[in-house]
């Protein structure tokens, strides 16, 4: 097979799907970029067997079509060296990839595709459509909060759900949960699946570079989720188990309420972290009626404190508490209002934070157990 295309196109295409590719894969062939090329277009593949990655470009002055496994690591090296040019390709007849673009010739060694696996099928299921945007946030959302521990895989992902005409994510990592809702704009039936980490931190990444505005179509069966874009796919498998009832970790009522500037809060706790670094990222927060002192200490570093103004809406007298202030910042430093809102009964009970005027965001974290708010007994 012989055809010619731009080289930013080949390598923006490559770099899509090899984050679908594992470099140590205990199945060699797992290691390469599929290319088919099929009626003018050029078909590139990448597989680990949890996800799918498919993208296509146009292609010129083609002749013949064929199949052919490149590893991906050197593909993705090549092209991303080749300049802004048009680059003319030729696949032997013993899988040679032959790559010309003007003084520049390579001849790279390929292997037969025939044990690549199959594609796989997009199962029929629901059917959403969401902008760029839109399921970018709900990503940035909740991605942070998912868990790495492999003996509760049921955690390794995020939630997604409908709540009747809401779309939802959750995620948790048994330390905070963090939900994200949108609306949806046609009803669908029901359905809840768990989506492992890669597939989203990945399509993520993939969604970056497309407008805000471009739609995305997402198809949610009980064994897949296919994401589809334009000549884009991405078909993931999902997590088998049970994710826990979420509903039931968020408080009812609350007898402190609080609202604070983001933007005050993020650089005094950001301020802390450098002192909290060194002692588990132990902060303690001083709640009053108008003021939050902040404070963290390290044996070995030093200590530090900082006040800011508040606006208690509820509550009386003084409250006491610690966080991890790096699981603090993993939400709030990702919203987008002014103020937010800190609601919570004791220095004990789960923490909830929203920004002020959306309904559609809920972060609750756990605090730090301390004996005295001088010393602690341990970090989430």
């Amino acid at each position: 097979m012989k055809f010619q295309c731009d080289s930013q196109s080949l390598q923006k295409s490559v770099s899509i799907v090899e984050k679908a590719v594992s470099p140590r894969s205990p199945m060699q062939v797992m290691e390469n970029i599929f290319f088919e090329l099929k009626d003018g277009r050029l078909t590139l593949r990448g597989n680990d067997m949890e996800i799918g990655i498919q993208n296509s470009i146009p292609v010129t002055s083609f002749e013949g079509d064929g199949r052919v496994l490149i590893k991906a690591k050197t593909i993705s090296s090549i092209v991303s060296k080749l300049g802004g040019n048009q680059i003319d390709v030729t696949v032997d007849a013993g899988n040679k990839f032959i790559i010309k673009a003007e003084q520049v010739d390579f001849d790279i060694l390929g292997t037969p595709s025939d044990e690549y696996p199959v594609f796989p099928a997009i199962e029929s299921g629901n059917r959403l459509t969401l902008t760029v945007q839109e399921l970018r946030t709900l990503i940035r959302y909740t991605i942070f909060a998912v868990s790495f521990d492999e003996t509760k895989q049921f955690l390794n992902g995020v939630l997604i759900k409908n709540e009747g005409s809401n779309l939802v994510f959750v995620s948790t990592d048994g330390y905070r949960l963090s939900i994200r809702k949108h609306p949806l704009a046609t009803p669908v039936s029901d359905f809840s699946v768990i989506v492992p980490f890669k597939a989203l931190n990945e399509l993520n990444k993939i969604l970056g570079s497309e407008s805000a505005d471009t739609e995305v179509s997402i198809n949610i069966s009980p064994n897949q989720v296919a994401f589809s874009m334009g000549d884009f796919k991405l078909v993931t498998r999902i997590i088998q188990g049970q994710f826990p009832d979420y509903n039931q970790v968020i408080p009812k009522e609350s007898v402190n309420r609080f609202t604070i500037s983001r933007r005050a809060f993020v650089d005094a706790s950001d301020r802390s972290s450098i002192i909290a670094s060194s002692s588990n990222n132990v902060v303690r927060y001083q709640f009053t009626d108008s003021l939050l002192n902040i404070t963290a200490n390290a044996p070995k570093m030093g200590e530090f404190k900082e006040n800011i103004p508040l606006d208690r809406q509820a509550g009386t007298g003084t409250l006491k508490v610690a966080f991890n202030v790096r699981l603090l910042l993993d939400a709030i430093k990702n919203l987008e209002a002014d103020d937010v809102v800190f609601s919570i009964n004791n220095e004990l009970s789960p923490c909830v934070i929203r920004p002020v005027n959306d309904e559609w965001y809920t972060y609750i974290i756990m605090p730090i157990r301390t004996s005295d708010f001088s010393e602690e007994e341990g970090a989430a």
